[in-house]
C-alpha cells in the first residue's frame, strides 16, 4: 500500500516538473509579444496626440542688469568766513599850505671881455733820431757730451767695477739672484753725485752691493777731458748669477 503512494506521489512530481519550463516560455512570449505591440503603436499615439509626448520648448529671456546705486552725495563743507579787513586809521588833516616864498630877480653880471693878446705858436722842437738798436750775439749753447767719450768711459767702469763685485754670503746661502739697473749721474765739476737704483733685483742685498761696487771703482777710474765741465748720466746693469 506505501508502495503504490509513493509511485504515484513521484509521477506527480515529475509531471509537475515538465509544467514549469514550459510555463516559463509562455510568459516569456507573451511579455515579448506585448512589447512588440507597444513599440509598433507608438508612433501612431505621437501622430494622435503629439503635445502628450513632446516637451513644451524652453524659453530664456536675457534681464538687463539693474544700475549700481549711486554713490551719495557730498556736499562740500561751507566756505570759511572771510577776515574782517583791519579798520584803516584816519587821515590826519592836511597841513595848511605855506604861503609861496618871494621870487627874487637875479640879473646876471656883466663881464667884460678883454681882447687878448695874439701870441704867435712856436713850433715843438726835432725830436733826436732813434739810435740804431745793438745787436749784441747770443751766447753759445751749451753743448752736451761727446756720446763716444761717454760710451768709452762707461765701459771702463764697468770693468773696474767687475773687480769689486762682492756676492753677498746671504744671498749664496738662499739661492738669490738677479739683475740691478743702476743709474749713476756726475755733475759739471766731473764728481759723481748720485747713484740710484733704476730697476731692482728684487733683494735690498743685491741692490746695496751692486751700488757699494760702483761708489768702489768711481775712486779709481778717472774722468777723460772731454767729459770735464759735462753734465752726464750712465746706465749699467749688474748681474748676480750663481753660475758666475
Amino acid at each position: 500500500m506505501y508502495a503504490g503512494e509513493s509511485l504515484a506521489g513521484a509521477a506527480g512530481a515529475g509531471v509537475a516538473a515538465d509544467r514549469r519550463p514550459r510555463l516559463l516560455a509562455l510568459a516569456l512570449l507573451v511579455s515579448l509579444a506585448l512589447h512588440a505591440l507597444l513599440l509598433a503603436l507608438l508612433p501612431i499615439l505621437r501622430a494622435v496626440h503629439p503635445s502628450n509626448f513632446d516637451p513644451p520648448p524652453l524659453t530664456a529671456r536675457l534681464a538687463r542688469p539693474k544700475p549700481p546705486p549711486e554713490p551719495p552725495k557730498v556736499e562740500p563743507p561751507p566756505p570759511a568766513p572771510l577776515p574782517r579787513a583791519a579798520a584803516k586809521p584816519p587821515r590826519p588833516a592836511p597841513a595848511p599850505a605855506e604861503p609861496p616864498a618871494p621870487i627874487l630877480a637875479v640879473e646876471p653880471a656883466r663881464q667884460a671881455v678883454e681882447a687878448a693878446p695874439v701870441v704867435p705858436a712856436v713850433p715843438p722842437p726835432l725830436a733826436p733820431p732813434p739810435a740804431a738798436a745793438r745787436t749784441e750775439p747770443a751766447p753759445a749753447a751749451a753743448t752736451g757730451p761727446d756720446p763716444a767719450s761717454v760710451a768709452r768711459f762707461r765701459l771702463e767702469l764697468m770693468e773696474l767695477a767687475r773687480r769689486y763685485k762682492r756676492y753677498p754670503r746671504i744671498a749664496q746661502e738662499n739661492n738669490w739672484e738677479g739683475r740691478v739697473e743702476l743709474r749713476i749721474a756726475y755733475a759739471e765739476t766731473g764728481a759723481m753725485s748720485s747713484v740710484t737704483v733704476r730697476k731692482s733685483a728684487g733683494r735690498a742685498v743685491l741692490d746695496e752691493e751692486a751700488q757699494a761696487m760702483i761708489r768702489s771703482a768711481q775712486a779709481q777710474v778717472a774722468l777723460p777731458a772731454a767729459l770735464r765741465g759735462r753734465a752726464f748720466t750712465l746706465e749699467i746693469p749688474v748681474e748676480f748669477s750663481l753660475k758666475d
